[in-house]
């Protein structure tokens, strides 16, 4: 009979030692394939440790391969084992099983899936950059790898100086945003803006309060930094008070993340009585605000120009933006602005975990920029942008007469909502139909979002009637 007690190694935490002990008696024949070991409160009470531990050593070695359990019989050592300790190879499928399972990502897989296969009557309105026939076009001088080096040369601790002049002149122009030198940082995209100031600002368990809904409705960000997101519901306004003030309260929100211009998924406008109320209850319980503003530079002719949140309260609103709406989503190229002292810290971040954006796309970005014409290309797109969005908005609202359709003001997204149960989302794959349904965001009603910008005249005719045939199908 085996001595358990004197074989277990001085080792911490315990459940680690008994796993180790029971490898070292099967490598030592001690243990043989198909042989019973002992029940786990006896096995404690030899091993002086609680029941759970060795509950978890068996746990985790039949997890390996090693042990198997039989209910109504007990623990036993695998017929499998010997080999399994042989080749000891990593058991790859409890890392890939390890990640908390979500709903919205098989939606999206399908999506991607679909997106991927390119047939040749997909219609993709999911996609949530430009088609090609909208971008900018850009003219650029030959470059050598020379120029790439001696460009460094101009790169601050904060970016490449050309590149923030050029997005500092181009905020001025566009929305008369004026950012103070030294409040402006250089990211690799609104995503990790926003990533540097989790990692940044916040600790794991932290909470943030965001719209719904909203393209933060189960976002990864939060998950892999371990925040925990509560939403709070639009009105036609904007983000209900009454609600944001309740998430505050309840769970202690340490950043309330917006996206008052032209909202993902809603294409909706805050207005400018709810950006004032929203500024004054942050104010109050003293919470920084987190403005998403990558459409900042698509507002339609005909909208109104509304003051940015950062421009009505500059001290506690972080703003982000990006190129990647404008240049395509490869641009990699997005910018964050806050005072002085949260600017240090997030430079420290992604100084710590190499997140600086390369040289060449600082550059390359720059270029296109600088352009003499650059201006006026932005002037064209919104203009292309805007009779988009009201054909889009037309042709649907004949087709679909029993849904409720935003007016889109800015951005590339119209927002359909229906007030019945949501909709399955298979039928519109098959159909090779891309698009996002409202559930993605946190919907609790029938809803999809297009990106109008992606549908020329006879895509849209095309998308109007298979969106009416799937619908009426549904019904």
């Amino acid at each position: 009979m085996i001595d358990w007690a004197r074989y277990l190694p001085a080792q911490k935490p315990k459940y680690l030692a008994i796993k180790k002990m029971v490898i070292n008696l099967l490598e030592q024949g001690l243990l043989s394939p198909g042989e019973q070991l002992p029940a786990e409160r006896w096995l404690a009470t030899q091993l002086t440790v609680n029941r759970s531990t060795v509950t978890r050593a068996f746990d985790e070695l039949t997890t390996d391969g090693i042990l198997v359990r039989r209910v109504g019989s007990g623990t036993f050592v695998s017929q499998q084992a010997g080999e399994q300790q042989a080749q000891r190879r990593v058991n790859w499928h409890t890392y890939l099983t390890s990640q908390p399972f979500q709903v919205g990502q098989v939606k999206r897989q399908a999506l991607q899936q679909l997106i991927a296969q390119q047939p040749a009557d997909l219609i993709d309105v999911y996609s949530s950059d430009l088609p090609a026939d909208l971008m900018p076009q850009f003219q650029f001088p030959p470059l050598t790898w020379q120029d790439f080096n001696q460009a460094q040369e101009a790169e601050t601790r904060l970016g490449y100086a050309p590149l923030l002049t050029a997005i500092n002149r181009l905020n001025q122009e566009n929305q008369k945003l004026v950012l103070p030198e030294g409040q402006l940082l250089l990211t690799a995209g609104a995503q990790q803006s926003l990533f540097l100031v989790l990692q940044g600002l916040l600790v794991p368990g932290d909470a943030v309060a965001v719209e719904s809904p909203s393209f933060f409705h189960e976002a990864t960000l939060f998950e892999a930094t371990g925040i925990r997101s509560f939403g709070a519901p639009l009105d036609a306004e904007g983000i209900q008070l009454a609600a944001l003030e309740q998430l505050i309260v309840k769970h202690r929100i340490k950043l309330v993340i917006l996206n008052p211009n032209y909202q993902n998924p809603t294409g909706q406008v805050m207005s400018l009585e709810r950006r004032q109320a929203v500024i004054r209850l942050c104010q109050t319980y003293q919470v920084p605000i987190v403005e998403d503003d990558v459409f900042g530079w698509l507002r339609f002719e005909t909208t109104p120009a509304l003051p940015t949140l950062k421009q009505l309260d500059p001290e506690n609103v972080i703003y982000m933006s990006s190129l990647s709406k404008i240049m395509g989503a490869s641009t990699r190229i997005g910018w964050v602005a806050a005072t002085p002292q949260v600017i240090d810290q997030l430079v420290r971040v992604q100084r710590e975990m190499d997140l600086v954006p390369s040289i060449m796309s600082q550059v390359m970005a720059a270029l296109a920029i600088q352009e003499p014409h650059f201006q006026t290309q932005l002037v064209t797109l919104r203009q292309q942008l805007q009779t988009r969005a009201r054909q889009t908005q037309r042709v649907l609202a004949r087709a679909l007469p029993d849904w409720q359709f935003s007016v889109a003001q800015g951005g590339f997204y119209i927002w359909g909502t229906r007030a019945v149960k949501p909709y399955a989302l298979a039928p519109f794959v098959a159909a090779h139909v891309a698009l996002a349904p409202g559930t993605l965001f946190g919907a609790h009603q029938a809803a999809f979002r297009i990106n109008f910008a992606r549908l020329n005249t006879s895509q849209l005719t095309a998308l109007a009637q298979r969106l009416q045939q799937l619908l009426n199908e549904e019904d």
